[in-house]
């Protein structure tokens, strides 16, 4: 597989330059700790963000701390939950992850996570019931823990794999196809700032599901999906620079 970028580098570092050019810079202003992080990934799923979000300060004001809500009842859980997808599931499998972490550590912690490998500490987040690929990520990455791992939500996923940076069909494998390309001295900040790009930038503003604007994007000239699905005449514009260097990209 071929991702015309014209680089000599890694891929990802010429489609975040790219993306910043267009977008600007997406550093973290803040950090919650990871047990806070926890509980807003883990309602996210699957849940638009402005939904999650208050979903997420309606659960932080119904209880004085986490451990509270590891001991709360499941009505009351739903109730601050509200139309988040899955509410019923994560209403039940929240409490009972944050009890799993006390019985494990002696209390509600995760700062033990930052001591370990990626792979373990997602392995033991992944542990938890309803926690996946990318709701470890999240705790990994966007906490105060600040670990170098990617988060491949569905916009990641469709974007990596419309650019030919992966074929894998499910996040995990996109997960672990993106991190293999990820450039040694790039940091925890650097893995947020392509996440956001990637998502919000590129995923959620032009390369849609279902109607990407392909004229207006960056990477159009690079990206080995240009125009597919559309009709011959919105693509007049696209012309391929003979200019642009081929690098073979391998897909682990």
């Amino acid at each position: 597989m071929q991702l015309s970028l014209g680089l000599s580098r890694s891929p990802l570092e010429g489609i975040r330059d790219r993306l910043l050019a267009e977008f600007g810079p997406q550093r973290p202003v803040a950090r919650m700790d990871p047990v806070s992080q926890l509980v807003k990934s883990s309602i996210s799923t699957r849940t638009e963000d402005a939904v999650s979000w208050a979903a997420f300060l309606r659960l932080r004001a119904a209880f004085k701390c986490w451990e509270d809500l590891a001991r709360a009842e499941e009505a009351l859980v739903l109730d601050g939950l509200g139309d988040v997808a899955g509410a019923c599931d994560k209403a039940r499998r929240l409490p009972l992850a944050l009890r799993m972490i006390e019985a494990r550590i002696g209390w509600l912690s995760l700062s033990h996570l930052r001591n370990l490998s990626v792979d373990a500490a997602r392995h033991e987040l992944q542990s938890l019931p309803g926690v996946g690929t990318k709701v470890s990520a999240s705790v990994l990455n966007f906490s105060s823990l600040a670990i170098r791992a990617l988060v491949v939500d569905s916009h990641v996923h469709r974007t990596a794999l419309r650019l030919g940076l992966t074929d894998a069909a499910d996040a995990t494998g996109a997960y672990h196809a993106l991190m293999a390309l990820v450039p040694e001295h790039w940091t925890a900040d650097d893995l947020f700032e392509l996440h956001w790009l990637m998502k919000r930038g590129l995923g959620q503003m032009l390369c849609l599901e279902d109607t990407p604007q392909c004229g207006a994007c960056t990477l159009k000239q690079a990206c080995p999906k240009t125009g597919v699905g559309r009709k011959a005449d919105i693509l007049a514009w696209r012309q391929r620079d003979a200019r642009v260097e081929k690098v073979t990209v391998p897909i682990p």
